[in-house]
């Protein structure tokens, strides 16, 4: 923030820097309203673990390790671990934290690998916090003014995302490493600039638009005229491109001799990662954008609408200048928005619903929680307006508390009903009849498409499941004294 700003600041604020009474108080309740929320959330997903694999767990999990205990020695494992692909991706870092996981417990715990996943949001949180008016000086004021991020972050619409082990350790994780790799770069010191290449080579490895950070810290570093750190960046860039080539198939298929599993692509007709033909599609990208507004498949137009308004209101906010004010929120803006495309690019071919998937709300989440920091530091800071007569303010704190309260009664029904047909799937494998001899632990995709009972998957999914019970990596829980809510 500029000196005129922080002169701004102060005059609305003359004791910011000496703490009173009345702030320290004003300051506890603000935190209790910013605690309230990862408490909910949190509370809710523990009540809810479940150490059961589902969908991609079989192969993104089980059939990694089934392949990696048979390997020897050490660095045949690290070889496979680099090498191995799911779908167009390389999630190194899902696959290295399943490794650590059973070679310190001895088998794999699908409720700890979920929980870890769920604790990414914290990390993001903690980087949001570090992104939000880094130059306000009074504590007091800038909490409350952060007060809407967390009910908005801390909730469960994108449940599908959530206690689940292979998307929660590759969507989550590469948030906080990205955006966190953006506010370190922004930063003077040497140690954080190593910080922010340690969040380069972590987004990476979680997922695939991790990578879109190579380009962003370049433009980042180049504008600054670091030319040191830039070479420093390109080096580990370098090193990041390399994991993603070693091995990496163009063409997805079965096992190859490096070991890399069945992999069932969703975008067949993209033969890599690196070979996408974006084809633009508008709709698509604003509708990626707005999905917080689509409430899980039942309103397509409103998530249309938010993305629209959305797209209008950033492109204001590049024609007023605003990267020059907080580069680190338009940075990281950039971050989402060619994720957006890259997502349209990869998926678009299945229909506007993809766009809508539980699992990206987190995208439209990060959009709409930026575009408040946007509006506080534009609008609500200069007005220079006691809180409680800030309609704005006011109206944004409800809207949010509603809005979060709302969302964690309908994911925790949704993961209620995934985790009650996950355990019926087990008990039916654990038991199987004369008329269903080799049951799937398998179950379909939960969405708005016709549930399928029987697929070319379900029995790979037995095969793999059976393997690592053999193998020692994975025995299911004592369905008996599971009691699903």
């Amino acid at each position: 923030m500029s000196h005129q700003a922080d002169h701004v600041v102060s005059a609305s604020n003359p004791d910011a820097g000496q703490p009173t009474r009345v702030s320290r108080v004003k300051l506890a309740i603000c935190a209790l309203f910013v605690a309230f929320p990862p408490i909910i959330f949190y509370s809710l997903l523990t009540a809810r673990g479940l150490d059961i694999p589902y969908l991609d767990d079989y192969d993104g999990v089980l059939g990694f390790l089934n392949r990696m205990v048979q390997l020897d020695p050490f660095g045949a494992k690290v070889s496979y671990l680099i090498a191995r692909q799911d779908s167009e991706f390389k999630l190194v870092l899902m696959h290295g934290v399943a490794w650590i996981q059973f070679a310190l417990g001895g088998h794999v715990d699908f409720r700890l690998l979920g929980a870890i996943g769920n604790v990414t949001i914290l990390l993001l949180a903690i980087v949001l916090w570090k992104l939000f008016l880094p130059g306000q000086k009074d504590a007091a004021q800038r909490l409350a003014w952060f007060i809407p991020v967390p009910w908005l972050l801390f909730q469960l619409q994108y449940w599908d995302a959530l206690n689940w082990a292979t998307p929660g350790l590759q969507h989550l994780p590469v948030l906080p490493f990205a955006l966190g790799a953006v506010y370190f770069l922004l930063q003077p010191k040497r140690a954080s600039f190593w910080l922010a290449l340690a969040c380069l080579a972590l987004a990476a490895s979680s997922d695939g638009n991790g990578l879109i950070m190579i380009p962003i810290g370049m433009l980042i570093l180049a504008l600054r005229r670091r030319y040191a750190r830039l070479a420093g960046w390109v080096a580990v860039s370098a090193g990041c491109i390399a994991m993603y080539a070693y091995h990496y198939h163009a063409i997805l298929s079965e096992a190859s001799g490096h070991g890399t599993a069945i992999m069932l692509s969703s975008t067949a007709a993209h033969r890599s990662l690196f070979s996408v033909i974006l084809r633009m599609r508008p709709l698509y990208v604003v509708s990626f954008m707005g999905n917080a507004a689509g409430f899980a498949f039942l309103f397509k137009t409103s998530s249309i609408i938010l993305g629209i308004l959305l797209c209008l209101f950033f492109a204001s906010l590049v024609f007023r200048g605003y990267y020059r004010r907080n580069p680190a929120v338009f940075y990281s803006l950039l971050f989402l928005l060619v994720t957006s495309i890259g997502v349209a690019g990869l998926r678009s071919d299945f229909g506007l619903e993809q766009s809508l998937l539980p699992r990206y709300t987190i995208y439209s989440v990060l959009f709409v929680i930026l575009a408040w920091f946007a509006i506080v530091e534009e609008f609500v800071q200069p007005r220079r307006r006691p809180l409680l007569n800030d309609g704005i303010f006011l109206s944004a704190v409800a809207a949010a508390i509603l809005f979060s309260l709302f969302m964690d009664f309908a994911g925790a029904h949704a993961i209620d009903v995934r985790n009650q047909v996950l355990v019926e799937a087990m008990l039916r494998f654990e038991h199987p009849t004369p008329q269903d001899p080799a049951p799937s632990p398998s179950i379909p995709v939960i969405g708005p498409w016709p549930l399928v009972t029987s697929s070319p998957f379900n029995p790979h999914a037995r095969e793999v499941l059976l393997e690592s019970m053999k193998l020692g990596i994975y025995s299911p829980p004592d369905l008996q004294r599971v009691e699903p809510h």
